[in-house]
């Protein structure tokens, strides 16, 4: 009791951590101080404390029976651990990247140790409870003697993983498992189990060489899985020292650790700079940990810091998604809200905000919980909850970098609807070593599909043929490259030249965004760094308005350049099947060859090319049961492309996705306006085909300088839009005329429907 009073003194009489409040000296004999005394303060403490609690197996055990998606989770874990008790025990010597069997092993011995720890808590059967034990005997006799993993690829390999990031989530998993069994086994075990396999996978993950301490204190998602890891453990073993340099960083002194993550990784909107996917991915020990820090210092108020910072990036992870399906933006694989990651995420974020009841939505269509005080905190409160509000999906914009000063990602929804037309744009800073150098891109869902999309990564996750599991070479080749996305390239050069160091220095400039009603919702930003001489400024705006069936998007792409350029091109990567164009193409029926021989062109098959023979080009597809159609301005020196990735991929990594991608020729200056437009009907059952034509007659650029730029759209019933965007940051009066007609605005935009006589 005195030494919990001297504690608790130390950290709340003076209000923060020690390591803060002194000088060094005095410091040091302090933190030598707490370490004395840390042993008997955890000794008293009460296991399991880390994930699950007491108060959580009391409440999941007098649930049981009441609540069928919880029993089903339930259930499912418990098949987990019945299923491990009656196998043997397999500790194999790591051999196999990922996606191998020493790989999957390794997996799924962690799985049903964190498995059987919860049985045991809950069922009190002690063969559970043997079970990992007789596990962590059979890992400590292996690990003081494991060496680097041999199949590595990474700069920070493992031992028991060919990554040490496997290694970190190996020991979350794990010593929530310990937690759990940690009074059945005695001290002297426990003892050798922590000497021989936990301080020493402590010590290789925080320092086991210099590239591994790097990522510890890095600001980056395996950072985060590290601390996590080293904190979790920490706290089970009644180590400070460890629960400080996770928190802390390895000098404790804040300036790396788990806290500084959370100040640096996360906008102050909860914007990942890594982007949706690694969001998704970095939410899961960011929410567990912060979760056992609650439980385990709760004076701290993790969830509270930074104006609830944590509870901010669950909500704009759950935002970045279209029909439960992250957004593919930098690296990414498909993932869904019915991921573990992100059951973990919503369980948490409700049981420390409880009034949140919009996440039951969530929880609904996840029709899971995580075994837990958490999950049963939510599952309670999901079944009692009678009318559940819907989960309100909204065009916002979300700030990037640590002090929402590096750009951001704008989504507009045209409304709350699952199937809405939602379009992306990326205006955003690197993303780290994640991120891809496609500054002002989009993406377009439509109708329950994905319409305009981004490539995302070229990895096959844990299939070890495919480059044992990592990242293949044409993530790198391809998916990174400028041209892998919807925006502009230029002479076949990526953003940046595809140089990370130069790209992580600069961010776009957003000029403005409006999302304030619904009939026009819009996003301008500048990027001045790109490319050498060149400023790029895309306005993209979405219109729901009656001349057209369905919301259309607005897309003017400004390119000012200093010299003139060989090549501009501005690719469409579309889902779906070509219907028809306006414009006379030679399609590559004999021989395919590649657009180009690096930067990414030399991925794309050039399978057709046309000249338009108009001042407009029109390219129509079908998605589902719906058309649509790119309209866009042409000249004489526009090229026409129809392209599909899979050149030069002698391994078939890449997905052949289609393109339509307007180039243009020997240009300084060019601006691209195009209208990307839904329509139509397409019934294969009935056999009903509606609509499947432009509603665009004609597409014009009246005005385009520096202060507006002014679009007229003539549609099939001979209506008229006036359409202008304000090219600038300030709100100045702008004046434009039409046939004879003043037009004046001041503000971002103007929209104008003339009924023609």
């Amino acid at each position: 009791m005195v030494n919990q009073f001297i504690v608790l003194f130390l950290f709340v009489v003076i209000g923060q951590p020690i390591k803060y409040a002194f000088n060094m000296n005095l410091r040091k004999h302090i933190s030598t101080f707490l370490l004395l005394f840390a042993t008997s303060l955890i000794v008293a403490a009460t296991h399991p404390g880390l994930f699950l609690t007491p108060k959580g197996v009391k409440e999941i055990r007098s649930s049981l029976g009441k609540y069928p998606i919880f029993d089903q989770s339930f259930n499912e874990l418990k098949k987990i651990a019945d299923e491990a008790l009656v196998a043997e025990i397999i500790v194999p010597q790591p051999v196999d990247g990922g996606g191998g069997y020493t790989h999957e092993k390794h997996k799924k011995n962690y799985y049903e140790m964190n498995a059987a720890g919860i049985l045991f808590q809950i069922t009190k059967d002690k063969r559970y409870a043997l079970f990992v034990k007789d596990m962590l005997f059979a890992y400590a006799a292996i690990y003081p003697d494991l060496g680097l993993h041999p199949a590595t690829k990474s700069a920070t390999p493992g031992k028991i993983f060919w990554q040490a990031l496997n290694e970190a989530v190996w020991l979350v998993h794990t010593s929530m498992a310990y937690d759990c069994v940690y009074d059945f086994i005695s001290e002297s075990d426990r003892k050798y189990i922590e000497t021989n396999l936990f301080y020493p996978m402590c010590d290789f993950i925080s320092n086991g060489n210099p590239e591994n301490y790097k990522v510890f204190n890095k600001m980056h998602n395996h950072g985060t899985w590290a601390t996590a890891a080293v904190g979790m453990i920490g706290y089970v073993m009644g180590d400070k020292n460890l629960t400080d340099m996770a928190l802390y960083g390895s000098n404790k002194d804040g300036e790396t650790g788990f806290i500084r993550q959370l100040d640096f990784l996360f906008s102050p909107d909860g914007y990942f700079t890594e982007g949706p996917y690694y969001q998704r991915y970095a939410i899961w020990p960011f929410m567990t940990f912060a979760q056992v820090v609650q439980h385990q210092q709760p004076e701290l108020k993790i969830f509270e810091y930074r104006d609830g910072i944590l509870l901010k990036a669950v909500d704009k992870l759950l935002q970045s998604s279209y029909q439960g399906e992250i957004f593919y933006l930098n690296d990414a694989l498909r993932k869904t809200f019915k991921t573990q990651e992100i059951v973990y995420a919503v369980n948490i974020a409700y049981k420390n905000n409880p009034k949140n009841k919009s996440l039951f939505d969530i929880v609904g269509q996840q029709g899971d919980f995580v075994v837990s005080d958490a999950g049963i905190a939510t599952a309670k409160a999901f079944y009692k909850e009678k009318n559940k509000p819907y989960y309100t999906y909204e065009s916002l914009f979300m700030r990037d970098g640590q002090h929402g000063t590096e750009g951001g990602i704008a989504i507009m929804r045209n409304s709350n609807t699952p199937d809405a037309t939602c379009l992306t744009y990326k205006a955003t800073s690197h993303g780290l070593s994640h991120g891809h150098y496609d500054k002002l891109s989009i993406t377009l869902h439509d109708n329950g599909n994905a319409i305009l999309t981004d490539y995302g990564a070229v990895r096959f996750l844990n299939i070890e043929p495919k480059y044992g599991g990592h990242y293949t070479k044409e993530n790198y080749s391809w998916a990174m490259q400028t041209i892998a996305h919807n925006t502009v390239t230029i002479n076949e050069t990526s953003h940046f030249e595809a140089k990370i160091d130069v790209s992580s220095e600069f961010h776009p400039e957003i000029l403005y965004h409006d999302f304030s009603t619904k009939e026009v919702q819009l996003i301008s930003a500048l990027e001045k760094n790109a490319y050498p001489g060149i400023e790029m400024q895309r306005t993209t705006a979405m219109l729901n308005h009656p001349a057209f069936e369905f919301p259309v998007i607005v897309d003017i792409f400004r390119v000012k350049s200093q010299q003139v350029n060989r090549t501009i091109d501005l690719p469409f990567y579309y889902q779906g099947h070509m219907v028809s164009t306006n414009f006379n193409y030679q399609k590559n029926t004999v021989e395919l060859k590649p657009l180009g021989d690096k930067n990414g062109y030399q991925h794309l098959w050039l399978e057709a090319k046309g000249v338009a023979d108009k001042s407009q080009a029109c390219f129509t597809w079908v998605k589902g049961d719906r058309f649509y159609s790119i309209t866009t301005l042409t000249d004489a020196s526009s090229e026409l492309m129809m392209t599909r990735t899979g050149a030069n991929d002698p391994y078939f990594n890449l997905r052949q996705d289609p393109a339509f991608m307007i180039r243009q020729h020997n240009a300084a200056n060019h601006t691209f306006v195009s209208v990307i437009e839904p329509h139509g009907l397409y019934d294969i059952t009935k056999e009903v085909t509606v609509g499947y034509r432009s509603n665009i007659n004609s597409l014009k650029l009246l005005i385009d300088n520096e202060s507006v730029s002014v679009v007229e759209i003539i549609t099939a019933e001979n209506k008229t839009l006036l359409f202008a965007v304000n090219n600038k940051t300030e709100k100045s009066v702008n004046q434009f005329t039409h046939k004879g007609e003043n037009h004046e605005f001041t503000g971002n935009y103007y929209l104008k429907l003339i009924t023609n006589k």
